[in-house]
């Protein structure tokens, strides 16, 4: 399938060949290169030497030979890298070497092509989705870097921020009387809403911009399921809540806690005053799966993806739309998935699966 070109390449080559050079050459001055780029300009240099001088240029790509008179191998590759920056390598290369093709991409590098299979279509095409991926991988780290930027306002602005108004709220609700307390209670049970948003926030931005991901730990379902029911039946006196959980241990974290407790409150606030909930649990090979079963109106097939997107809410529901949204992170974050199904009470059925943690 052909792609209409939209864009120019200015190549750099890094190539001590002068044969390998024109070969290249004549593969980009081929009839397929307009299949995938309006045009390209190569620019050729013999070293690493100049390269400094060639990027004031400022090329989209490097086509680099890592066979070059100051040095061969990955440590050319090496050298270059920390030369040119956020441009985008392409190795080439006289050998096939599997193993050598795997470590130049792990070292940064975005293709590696041997000579001897170069024609123009191949060549245009790597030229082309190396410099599409690497713009692509600037803006995601753009993304992180401003997602690391507003965790660190929450963490040091609003939540500090939040915990001084919390603690004056306090001292006028022990110090006022009457009709003032309740007005400084008011303040006290919306600050500790927010700062607990404000956490829940802060846990989803740690857990997308954190490669190495959060720390998990053995976590007691059992435990964690008997807490989440009882807050929910502390916001519902009408409310039915049954938990039959066995004695298992999952991988998770602390905020598991928080993450049935949304499911639950979200239970109560779209299942109605006398909503049933039931809960139980089946341990799998390698997974534990919990179904949160309840009578109320249901989920429409058509949302049962969507409910769990970033800002997606019911209709009725006059919340953030976060609490899904934190649920699927958190669950997927710890290697597990969630999904709605109907129930066999008449309504939705969240099912939980996570990592059974074995000794």
């Amino acid at each position: 399938m052909t792609m209409t070109g939209t864009i120019h390449l200015d190549v750099l080559l890094v190539e001590d060949n002068p044969g390998d050079a024109r070969l290249v050459e004549h593969h980009l001055n081929s009839p397929a290169v307009a299949h995938f780029v309006d045009g390209v300009s190569i620019s050729h240099v013999e070293s690493l030497s100049p390269v400094d001088e060639q990027l004031e240029a400022a090329h989209d790509v490097v086509l680099l030979d890592l066979g070059l008179p100051e040095s061969t191998g990955l440590t050319t590759l090496d050298r270059a890298t920390e030369m040119i920056g956020g441009v985008p390598i392409i190795v080439l290369t006289g050998m096939q070497d599997r193993e050598m093709a795997i470590e130049a991409i792990n070292r940064g590098a975005q293709d590696y092509l041997p000579k001897a299979d170069l024609d123009g279509d191949r060549l245009v095409r790597a030229l082309r989705y190396a410099v599409v991926r690497s713009r692509q991988q600037r803006a995601i780290q753009r993304q992180t870097d401003q997602m690391d930027f507003f965790n660190s306002i929450l963490q040091h602005d609003i939540l500090n921020g939040m915990n001084v108004i919390r603690a004056r709220g306090e001292l006028l609700e022990d110090t006022l009387d009457s009709q003032e307390r309740e007005y400084a209670s008011t303040i006290v049970q919306w600050s500790d809403d927010l700062i607990d948003l404000t956490e829940k926030v802060r846990s989803v931005l740690e857990t997308v911009t954190d490669k190495d991901g959060r720390d998990h730990e053995h976590r007691n379902l059992q435990a964690v399921l008997t807490d989440a029911a009882e807050r929910a039946r502390s916001v519902c006196d009408d409310c039915t809540v049954t938990v039959e959980s066995e004695a298992v241990t999952v991988v998770a974290d602390e905020l598991l806690d928080d993450v049935f407790a949304n499911l639950f409150l979200n239970a109560v606030e779209h299942g109605g005053a006398d909503v049933t909930i039931d809960v139980t649990t089946t341990v799998g090979e390698g997974v534990v799966t919990v179904c949160l079963a309840d009578d109320g109106d249901g989920v429409p097939s058509s949302d049962a993806r969507r409910i769990f997107e970033r800002g997606e809410k019911g209709s009725e529901s006059g919340g953030t739309g976060f609490g899904l949204y934190f649920v699927d992170t958190m669950v997927r974050s710890y290697g597990g998935d969630v999904w709605v199904e109907d129930s066999d009470l008449g309504g939705a059925a969240f099912y939980i699966e996570l990592p059974h943690a074995t000794p």
